[in-house]
């Protein structure tokens, strides 16, 4: 396994939550699915978010809904995300490493996430998250999830756009 790109956390995602006013979405194909972000009222996550101390200034939260496979892509603007995994349906998020010609499409207009030509890229290491399962990942890795369902799959996020991948890690081994 490659550690630099994602970590399994051995805390509970029963998360109580009640999901607020959309952030934004974005549209994953032709069909008109789409990825949405939405505010997120939670204790649960608000204490976790405290717990981080004096790096909890660094760190939001968002409720995720997402019906259809993301192609391979960087995220746009969050280097790390905490997911709270409540409903999964058998995706597989697989990580990636790009061939000497990648070939790269920006999908926002905003930050600097970028789409990947799936045959440029070499699967490294992947994860089949369950309900109630916590991952943390690499926003920065090419990733990609898929699945054979196109049921919903949702999870409360804890991201950081400030903070890397090693930091949080580093962060997480003192409050998890």
């Amino acid at each position: 396994m490659v550690h630099s790109l994602f970590k399994k956390l051995s805390i509970p995602a029963d998360a109580d939550f009640k999901i607020l006013d959309k952030q934004i979405e974005f549209d994953l194909d032709t069909a008109g699915n789409k990825i949405q972000y939405f505010n997120v009222a939670s204790q649960y996550v608000d204490s976790f978010i405290n717990s981080l101390g004096e790096y909890k200034k660094y760190f939001y939260s968002s409720f995720v809904d997402i019906a259809t496979d993301v192609p391979p892509h960087t995220d746009i603007v969050d280097k790390v995300n905490i997911n709270f995994y409540i409903e999964t349906n058998n995706y597989t998020t697989t990580f990636y490493r790009g061939n000497s010609n990648i070939s790269k499409l920006t999908y926002a207009d905003h930050g600097d996430g970028y789409v990947y030509d799936i045959n440029d890229l070499e699967p490294i290491d992947f994860f089949v998250a369950e309900p109630g399962d916590v991952y943390v990942l690499n926003g920065k890795t090419i990733h990609g999830v898929s699945s054979n369902t196109r049921l919903p799959r949702k999870f409360i996020q804890v991201s950081t756009s400030e903070l890397d991948y090693e930091q949080v890690l580093e962060i997480l081994s003192s409050v998890c």
